[in-house]
């Protein structure tokens, strides 16, 4: 914790800003916990009175000691981004990392990613809401691939699946990680090829056993993809595809599939279980045999032991009857007690030597049936290995097979992308000799043009300057435009920072009288997701109504350039007909100055219809770039206000918390007054029939 602190505190100092308050909060409540501990066991002779003052002063005494760092609902700079991420690289400190609407963007996610790739205590990783892109997913499938302790990954509510490239590089890091356990990528517009790219990867990882895929456009080739990656894979146990329009029978495929993955889990589950058992049991009865063998054998030494003290006594009686035989007569009575005395001793001896060898082969039988016990359980082991050992060759034959069908499907691979370059190498060769019959037309089209243009050259060079002026004024049009726009983005960014200070103004309001306001909260929370939806089918109208536009544009135009061709055909059908019939020149005179004021109004009005055209289309321009702008406002403020009903949903459910567990503390309270009454009920009862006794006793005194 001290290296992270002078590590976060020196990059703060290089960069000139001020550290998160979020930080500092981790670290000094960490702090705490190390002082109370050093306390408790440096306590004086009551410590239990002492925890008790803790934990009534301090409620997260009895927190776990799972360290996290939540920088939640905190706009956090560029520059506080890269100090964390300093912090972080060689971190020993907090295992779980929390950034949601975090307003990160790329940029702040490529400094995270690259921190954790030498991290080696982050497992939780939460980065929802943060407009995550193509750059960001790219860092973190880089991230992914050399990070061997991240567990979870939550992406939720970002833009990874817009760019093929972001999508593609997580699916590639997936194909190699093999530690991640729980991936959520809910509410990122992945399309039907990027969910194909995540299934065709995940064919090869063998950890993760949780994909979240909510809210996205996986589709019917989506949804096949994924069950036919089930096939293959069999540790994935939880796959969420609500919102996705996937049909009903994959839906079923995929669940019956990952009950099948399920099962087979908990059944490796209990086999492993039970082999531990077995192994176990095992090792308990032979650690119960030598026991029972080391106790035979100290029984055994004991009684050889008295056996011999026993012979030592023999012996010392038979030297004592040698030494008084000279004394025979005089002592005739004590050799007489003595002899009965040997004859005792001899009588126990022989009964104590019965009892042991009774005992002796009572052990030999109990030590007969334990080995008994044992060869059956070494045989029962030898059955259970045996099965295992089958059913390892089972597997290691499937994976071959497995091997094998991978090996056919990338030969076939190889084969359709050879095919599909000839197929392009073709396309090149036939766009080649268009393009040339396209040049030989227009050069054709340029020289009959080049004839009419020389008549309307004074014509064009005026129309031109009118042209050039009226481009002056829209270039003159183009830069206020620019210039209000560039009002509106400084005017957005104030009122982001505006809406940053009012959100936490809001915040401290809501600590205060939540308890008033919650249903309120939920009927915003309801209005602003209608608000979302109507905006959301207003961008796709605006969009619709534009792309109808263009296209009425782009018919117009065809028709005008196809007049044009017919105009062109019938000015040289006219002067064939001059050279051929030169008879009726003045006739054809005529009919061709009529043909010439037609073509010059028709020429007119083509002028005109391109200047209409080409304003039309700067029109267009200038509406796609105004509703892109307006598109690009609406989804920002969309996910600010995301952010905000989550950071209230989140305070929602800690205030249900919080009072679930006053709750608990007031049925607690009430147990105990219950209890406390329960007990001075029964003292009153007890003194009363102290009382009413004591008359009695001063009765029967009288």
């Amino acid at each position: 914790m001290d290296a992270f602190k002078a590590e976060y505190h020196a990059k703060c100092a290089e960069l000139s800003i001020q550290p998160l308050a979020g930080v500092l909060d981790a670290l000094s409540r960490r702090q705490r916990q190390q002082t109370r501990a050093h306390d408790g066991r440096r306590g004086s002779s009551s410590p239990g009175l002492r925890q008790q003052l803790d934990a009534a002063a301090d409620p997260e005494h009895e927190r776990p000691s799972f360290e996290s760092l939540d920088l939640s609902g905190q706009s956090v700079p560029l520059k506080a981004c890269s100090a964390v991420a300093a912090a972080l690289a060689n971190d020993v400190f907090f295992s779980r990392l929390v950034l949601a609407d975090a307003f990160l963007g790329d940029d702040g996610c490529i400094l995270i990613a690259n921190a954790l790739k030498t991290n080696a205590t982050v497992t939780h990783l939460d980065l929802r809401g943060n407009s995550i892109r193509a750059d960001g997913a790219m860092a973190l499938g880089q991230m992914l691939k050399v990070n061997s302790t991240l567990k979870s990954l939550n992406l939720e509510w970002n833009c990874i699946g817009i760019w093929e490239a972001g999508i593609r590089a997580i699916a590639d890091a997936l194909s190699i990680n093999q530690t991640l356990e729980e991936l959520d990528v809910r509410n990122n517009k992945i399309g039907p090829q990027a969910i194909q790219n995540v299934a065709l990867c995940l064919k090869h990882n063998t950890k993760l056993r949780k994909l979240d895929l909510r809210w996205n456009n996986a589709g019917i080739i989506g949804g096949r993809a994924i069950a036919d990656l089930l096939k293959w894979n069999v540790v994935l146990m939880e796959i969420d595809l609500t919102g996705n329009e996937v049909p009903e029978d994959v839906h079923r495929s995929i669940a019956s599939a990952l009950d099948r993955n399920r099962d087979r889990y908990k059944h490796d589950i209990h086999t492993k279980a039970h082999t531990e058992n077995l192994t176990s049991t095992l090792q308990s009865i032979t650690s119960s045999h030598q026991e029972t063998l080391s106790r035979l054998t100290s029984k055994l030494a004991s009684s050889d032991q008295k056996s011999m003290t026993l012979s030592q006594q023999l012996s010392l009686a038979s030297s004592e009857i040698a030494q008084s035989q000279e004394a025979y007569r005089v002592l005739e009575a004590k050799l007489e007690r003595v002899v009965g005395e040997k004859r005792a001793l001899e009588e126990q001896v022989t009964t104590e030597r019965s009892q042991t060898n009774a005992r002796i082969n009572d052990l030999q039988h109990e030590l007969v049936v334990e080995r008994e016990r044992r060869m059956k359980a070494e045989d029962g082991f030898q059955k259970v290995s045996a099965e295992a050992s089958t059913r390892t060759l089972q597997l290691e034959a499937e994976v071959k097979k497995a091997e094998m069908d991978v090996e056919v499907l990338r030969r076939d691979k190889t084969m359709l992308l050879e095919d599909l370059a000839k197929a392009k190498e073709k396309e090149r060769a036939i766009i080649d000799l268009w393009e040339e019959k396209l040049q030989r037309h227009e050069a054709i089209n340029h020289n009959k043009l080049l004839a009419l243009q020389s008549a309307k050259d004074e014509e064009i060079a005026d129309r031109t300057r009118k042209f050039e002026e009226r481009v002056r004024g829209l270039e003159a049009e183009k830069t206020r435009a620019q210039e209000e726009t560039e009002a509106v983005r400084n005017k957005f960014l104030s009122e982001k920072r505006h809406w940053a200070e009012s959100l936490s103004e809001t915040e401290a309001r809501i600590h205060k009288d939540e308890d008033a306001k919650r249903k309120d909260l939920e009927s915003q929370i309801q209005s602003l997701s209608r608000q979302r939806d109507t905006l959301q089918s207003e961008v796709s109208t605006h969009l619709h109504t534009y792309t109808q536009t263009i296209k009425e544009h782009e018919s117009e135009l065809r028709r005008l350039q196809e007049q044009r061709s017919s105009l062109h055909q019938e000015l040289s059908d006219l002067k064939a007909k001059e050279t051929h019939h030169a008879s009726d020149a003045a006739q054809l005179r005529s009919r061709l100055e009529d043909a010439r004021r037609e073509t010059k109004a028709l020429e007119g009005q083509l002028a005109s219809l391109h200047a209409d055209l080409a304003r039309a289309r700067d029109e267009g321009e200038r509406e796609k770039r105004e509703r892109r702008e307006d598109a690009d406002k609406m989804h920002q403020m969309m996910v600010a206000r995301d952010a905000v009903i989550g950071r209230l949903k989140e305070e929602i459910r800690r205030r249900d918390e919080e009072l679930d567990a006053k709750e608990e503390d007031n049925f607690i309270k009430m147990k105990e007054l219950q209890l406390s009454i329960n007990t001075l009920m029964t003292q009153r009862t007890r003194k009363h029939a102290s009382r009413s006794k004591s008359p009695e006793y001063e009765v029967a005194g009288a």
